[in-house]
């Protein structure tokens, strides 16, 4: 009888970027199992600073770090800048639609 893998675990954050060193140190660029471990390394890391963006956005000490996380955050997820609004932006007040044709 066999037991299922667990889809995900939680690490230590300083464990996890020892892993990330040993693998770049020690692994095989060749190895397909090498390049899968990159890939999924490399996804973590962007899942990890995208987390960090918003939390900065959401919590940041000042506006201004506060609207540099949120602009950041918005790139780092593909939203292009030309989609974005003003942080200071009511989407519950109507807007002068006349002026906008």
């Amino acid at each position: 009888m066999t037991t299922a893998r667990p889809r995900s675990i939680q690490i230590d954050y300083s464990f996890y970027l020892d892993l990330i060193s040993h693998a770049f140190m020690h692994g095989n660029p060749d190895d397909p199992c090498f390049c899968r471990i990159n890939a999924a390394f490399h996804s973590k890391l962007e899942a990890m600073e995208r987390h960090e963006l918003y939390t900065l956005y959401k919590s940041g000490a000042t506006k201004e770090i506060r609207d540099k996380a949120r602009e950041d955050y918005l790139k780092s997820i593909g939203l292009y800048e030309a989609c974005h609004w003003n942080a200071d932006h009511d989407v519950n007040v109507m807007h002068n639609l006349d002026a906008m044709i």
